[in-house]
C-alpha cells in the first residue's frame, strides 16, 4: 500500500513537473558578465540566453544540494556518536563471547567472580 502511495505521488509530482516546464517554455535574457568589462555590460557576448524553467530548475538543484550539505554537516556529531557507540558495542561483545568462552571450558573457579575489564571494581 505505501509502495502503491509512493508511485502516485510521484507520478503525480512529475505531472506538476512536466506541465510547468510545457508551461514555460519561452525563452528569457538573462545578463551575465562573463567577461566583466565595465565599458560594455549589456553586450551579446555577456548575455546568455535559456528557457525560464532551465533557470528554475537551476536554482532548485543548487538550493537542494546546499540544503543537503547543510543537512549532513550539521548531522555529523550524531554519526559520530553512532561509530563510537558501535565500537563500544563490538568491545562488550567480545568481551561477554571471552567469558563465555571460560565459563564454558572449565577454567573457572567455583567461589571466584569473573567481572569484565571495564567494571570499575
Amino acid at each position: 500500500m505505501k509502495r502503491a502511495f509512493y508511485y502516485l505521488i510521484l507520478i503525480l509530482a512529475l505531472a506538476v513537473v512536466a506541465g510547468f516546464a510545457l508551461a514555460n517554455k519561452q525563452w528569457i535574457a538573462q545578463g551575465v558578465d562573463l567577461s566583466y568589462d565595465p565599458t560594455r555590460p549589456g553586450s551579446a557576448e555577456s548575455t546568455l540566453h535559456l528557457p525560464m524553467f532551465l533557470v528554475l530548475f537551476g536554482v532548485l538543484l543548487v538550493g537542494m544540494i546546499l540544503g543537503g550539505l547543510t543537512v549532513w554537516f550539521k548531522q555529523g556529531r550524531f554519526r559520530r556518536a553512532a561509530r563510537v557507540a558501535q565500537g563500544e558495542v563490538e568491545r562488550h561483545r567480545s568481551e561477554i563471547d571471552r567469558l563465555r568462552s571460560q565459563a564454558n571450558s572449565g577454567d573457572s573457579r567455583e567461589g571466584q567472580t569473573m567481572l569484565p575489564s571495564s567494571v570499575p571494581f
